[in-house]
């Protein structure tokens, strides 16, 4: 049975390594990112992959509370910026990636009307989005940083988001990344799985459209027992692979 987290507590973790104190609460901002490149174009069951995902994700959306902080940014270009890029500057390819609905509350229609927005061109810049989406587009520093990233594929553009992920969680202990996979292959899967195993997150290949709403609905929608099952993941692991002690603390 699932319920909602009551806004009346806090849950406070601390973590010391040896002289070194860092806190944070077990309360979250949500940051989506929609690849929205030029393979999201293809056929899933009929569909292109973009517009399916566009489609489930806006239903389950409807599903949140309006004071949930949560922002949208996309991976891709628009045509005229890429038809430039090709001609002035291929590299610029490589860094299409904009935030197009900073974190906040009251977004959730100015999602879903982004959403609708896209079309998908260019290509897959992973890691520069990953290091601009978490140094640039949270706004609270004492916060779980929860990434929901929506793509078909790994980083395409050279980059090395595995590397960078595990270098960055040696400073920063409050990401968790989650990733909605659509018809991943193997190679790819490997590069993506590494981003959910560094942040104790999940990653999800689906296979079929119709399995989008469930992966959608366990990201997105607040349930009591996942996150329970985070808090007793982050503070089983990660004392025992970077912190000495930790202490929760939990008041109303």
């Amino acid at each position: 049975m699932s319920m909602n987290i009551s806004p009346k507590y806090i849950i406070t973790i601390c973590f010391i390594l040896l002289l070194e104190i860092s806190c944070y609460s077990i309360d979250e901002e949500t940051l989506v990112i929609f690849d929205a490149s030029v393979s999201m174009l293809d056929n899933f069951g009929g569909t292109p992959k973009y517009l399916t995902a566009v489609n489930e994700a806006k239903n389950v959306l409807n599903l949140l509370p309006k004071t949930k902080r949560i922002g949208l940014r996309t991976i891709g270009v628009t045509f005229d910026s890429a038809v430039i890029s090709l001609i002035t500057n291929p590299s610029e390819l490589c860094k299409a990636t904009k935030l197009v609905v900073p974190i906040g509350t009251n977004n959730i229609e100015y999602i879903k009307n982004s959403l609708d927005s896209i079309f998908p061109l260019g290509t897959t810049p992973l890691e520069y989005t990953l290091d601009l989406a978490i140094n640039y587009d949270f706004t609270k520093l004492n916060t779980l940083k929860h990434i929901i990233l929506i793509t078909d594929g790994a980083d395409s553009c050279n980059g090395d988001p595995c590397k960078y992920i595990r270098n960055i969680m040696r400073t920063k202990k409050d990401i968790k990344i989650d990733i909605i996979a659509i018809g991943v292959n193997a190679e790819d899967f490997k590069q993506l799985k590494c981003l959910t195993d560094t942040t104790y997150g999940t990653i999800i290949n689906v296979q079929k459209p119709q399995e989008l709403k469930n992966a959608f609905n366990q990201f997105l929608v607040p349930d009591f027992q996942n996150f329970e099952n985070y808090k007793k993941n982050i503070l089983e692991n990660k004392k025992n692979i970077i912190y000495k002690n930790y202490l929760i603390e939990t008041y109303e």
